[in-house]
């Protein structure tokens, strides 16, 4: 439960929103006119790399608390 605007996890999904917004924004990344760049190994495009760690990241972060939400309903 949360308990006031400093939680930790109030703090991770305000960055994580600020990311989504910074990724959403037309033509801030190269990426989005030369598709080709999709093909670039990760190992040597940072900007892939740093996009796939987010995603790990993000997703373990909202599927634990759905997964506590839902143990909490199943508890019922």
């Amino acid at each position: 439960m949360v308990s006031s605007p400093d939680d930790p996890t109030v703090r991770e999904i305000g960055k994580f929103n600020e990311i989504i917004l910074d990724y959403s924004i037309p033509g801030n990344y190269l990426v989005e006119f030369f598709t080709w760049m999709l093909y670039i190994p990760s190992s040597i495009a940072k900007w892939k790399r740093v996009a796939e760690e987010q995603q790990k990241k993000y997703s373990a972060m909202f599927e634990a608390m759905f997964r506590d939400v839902e143990d909490r309903i199943v508890c019922f």
